[in-house]
């Protein structure tokens, strides 16, 4: 996959790998998370979010549709024929890093990402902009997958295995965006510090959704990611 193709797939984005303390039992449920009602998951706490996001309209200004440049599944198939390439290739099946501001209209050191593509999925390190102060850690599946689509925007149970870490329920912000109504599943950090300090150098995710997996991604070279993040968010 070319790095247009790798930009444009996640342009539309502006969801930090999880501290381990995130993914945790409810009973230790990290800052901006509360016991669900069935005791044993974490939720997100609607009051904190609230206060912190205003709304789940805080995504809207970077989802906007009629870009070009949102159409992932779109880009990852004009590129299958650069894919054949021995480079392209490579980079496909070993993964690699984006970095850039995912939003057209950041101010400087606002909307930082770090994307990692790998294999039709991506998951992307996402600082704050605007009006939201938290973090996201957002993945994404660029070709046909398993992952929810939910007709409108909604929050669902999505259970993460991190790491070492012991697999968690939370719940998450669910849409599909472009042309391709391509998913996403945005996981809330509590602040761009927190998602720093989780950014292990190699670190493994697997998410399930009503007890079915739906994708799994492996990053490496996390600590590099990392550096180049806090470099853009230095900017501020």
């Amino acid at each position: 996959m070319t790095n247009h193709s790798i930009r444009a797939a996640l342009a539309f984005v502006v969801t930090a790998a999880l501290l381990p303390t995130a993914v945790q039992a409810a009973a230790a449920c990290p800052k901006g998370m509360t016991v669900a009602s069935d005791g044993k998951s974490c939720t997100a706490d609607q009051a904190a979010a609230s206060s912190a996001a205003g709304s789940f309209d805080v995504l809207g200004n970077i989802m906007d549709t009629t870009k070009k440049e949102i159409n992932a599944k779109q880009a990852v198939e004009t590129s299958k024929k650069e894919l054949l390439s021995s480079d392209a290739r490579k980079k496909y099946e070993d993964g690699y890093w984006q970095h850039f501001q995912a939003f057209s209209g950041a101010k400087p050191g606002e909307y930082c990402a770090a994307m990692f593509a790998r294999q039709g999925m991506s998951v992307t390190v996402l600082g704050p902009g605007g009006d939201y102060r938290g973090a996201l850690m957002i993945f994404s599946a660029l070709d046909d997958s398993e992952f929810p689509k939910s007709p409108k925007p909604a929050i669902i149970p999505v259970t993460l295995k991190q790491g070492s870490d012991p697999a968690a329920t939370v719940r998450v912000f669910n849409f599909n965006i472009g042309q391709w109504q391509t998913p996403i599943l945005a996981f809330a950090v509590p602040t761009i510090d927190a998602a720093l300090q989780g950014m292990d150098d190699k670190l493994d995710f697997h998410l399930e959704h009503e007890g079915k997996a739906i994708g799994s991604i492996e990053w490496h070279s996390g600590h590099t990611a990392r550096d180049a993040l806090k470099q853009c968010l230095a900017s501020r």
